[in-house]
């Protein structure tokens, strides 16, 4: 709403009484979003840099092919392979939003707590909807795929015949990332390879976001965006390596507002762009119930 041109007086607008909002909000939501990803933290995010604040929508990822040796006789050539491979394309193409409307923003930075619960329920919209994009890469390789015996419960068996299947591909699975639903979580608790501490193989530095132990050498983790329990078919689990897939953000989170006379309040929006690719899918071993 333009202000008279009769207006004499000092206005309070965005940019003097809340030009400090997007940048509180922002630094906010983006710590409050990353910790809460789980899947992105296991998957290839080198594109990344060369992604943000460049344009385009669509990158494309080349698909080495495994190179042969060759015998040398003497006195012969050398042959040259032709360097073919295939590519996968990571489109950019979901863009995300979070909207609040927050009345009296004075009083909101003055209660204690709320602030950082306004922040939070919009960092953990966009964090949960990107995770489980990327989760939506992951499940849909189909090449390596184990049904359980019974809904929700794996055996130490069956978690060894996965690492075997990537193993036997070349998939170093020292290298890889076991993501289960909460449901499977607690199944395994009944595995004693994984609750007995000198069988969890050494940990990392740092714990990733859901880490909940180590595996045979894999970090365990576990996320909520995965299949509900009890559900037939759904994937409960996956032993993957970070190469199988690939994602990139274009836009990090952002925070803008804009005082509104009409409600009294400031409209806050945050938004994200980003997309993923299955780019291997032979390095991804998934578990599903029956």
């Amino acid at each position: 709403m333009a202000l008279s041109e009769n207006f004499a007086g000092a206005s309070v607008t965005t940019t003097t009484a809340a030009n400090f909002i997007p940048e509180i909000w922002t630094d906010g939501v983006k710590a409050y979003l990353e910790r809460n990803l789980v899947f992105e933290q296991c998957v290839d995010t080198s594109l990344n840099g060369l992604v943000k604040g460049n344009k385009g929508d669509t990158y494309h990822i080349p698909k080495l092919a495994e190179v042969s040796d060759a015998a040398k006789a003497a006195e012969t050539l050398v042959t040259y392979a032709a360097s073919t491979h295939a590519k996968a394309d990571l489109t950019i193409d979901q863009h995300r939003y979070a909207a609040k409307l927050v009345e009296d923003i004075a009083s909101v930075q003055s209660i204690p707590g709320l602030f950082e619960k306004e922040v939070s329920g919009m960092a953990y919209a966009l964090a949960k909807t990107y995770d489980a994009f990327i989760e939506s890469k992951v499940e849909a390789a189909t090449t390596n795929s184990t049904a359980l015996g019974t809904d929700n419960v794996i055996t130490a068996a069956e978690i060894r015949g996965g690492m075997k299947t990537l193993m036997e591909a070349d998939v170093d699975t020292n290298e890889c990332n076991f993501v289960v639903s909460p449901a499977l979580y607690t199944a395994m608790l009944g595995i004693s390879d994984f609750v007995d501490a000198s069988k969890m193989g050494a940990g990392p530095s740092g714990l990733k976001n859901g880490q909940i132990g180590m595996l045979y050498g894999m970090p365990v983790l576990h996320s909520t965006v995965m299949g509900s329990s009890g559900s037939t078919g759904v994937e409960v689990g996956y032993i993957f390596h970070p190469s199988a897939v690939s994602a990139a953000r274009q836009l990090e989170p952002r925070v803008q507002a804009e005082y509104s006379v009409d409600f009294l309040g400031t409209k806050v929006v945050t938004d994200m762009l980003y997309g993923a690719v299955t780019v291997f899918e032979g390095r991804i071993q998934e578990f599903k119930n029956p």
